[in-house]
């Protein structure tokens, strides 16, 4: 981060909120998952591989743009 701005900042704690309800939303279809595998209309399991795949990639877009808020801000604090 070179050059840290608050709209930089703002951007990547929204960046990070966005992934949370990413995680979130992926519950969601994690749950029509096993919902769909118990009524049978999904018998390979693609929605909950799928629930599982969103889940761990809103994890870890929450965790990187919340590192890089945190830098950034730590960065603003110190000029």
């Amino acid at each position: 981060m070179k050059n840290p701005s608050w709209p930089k900042a703002l951007a990547f704690i929204g960046f990070a909120i966005f992934g949370v309800a990413l995680a979130y939303y992926s519950t969601a279809i994690a749950t029509a998952g096993v919902a769909a595998r118990i009524v049978g209309s999904d018998r390979g399991g693609d929605w909950l591989s799928t629930g599982s795949a969103v889940l761990m990639v809103g994890i870890a877009a929450a965790a990187a743009f919340g590192f890089l808020a945190l830098v950034n801000l730590r960065a603003l604090t110190r000029r």
